[in-house]
């Protein structure tokens, strides 16, 4: 799983989901990991779901996720 700090999902929510030459990111999820700790999970294009709840992944909400037809839909929950 590609787990980031907010910082870097910050970054790439400014960046429309892009992040160096990195394919576009589809969905950054925020979510409690298995230490109670606030992690962040991203999901690529055929990748949504990957960050369901588990016994590591507890309460998955959507963070940013990009809009197809807008090209993004901003920060959720900040």
């Amino acid at each position: 799983m590609a787990t980031i700090s907010k910082d870097l999902a910050d970054r790439i929510v400014a960046n429309n989901g892009y992040y160096k030459d990195d394919p576009r990111v589809y969905r950054i999820v925020e979510y409690t990991n298995a230490w109670g700790g606030i992690a962040y999970g991203l999901e690529y294009p055929g990748q949504e779901g990957k960050y369901s709840p588990s016994e590591y992944v507890h309460d998955p909400r959507v963070y940013w996720e990009a809009n197809a037809s807008l090209g993004l839909s901003g920060k959720s929950g900040t």
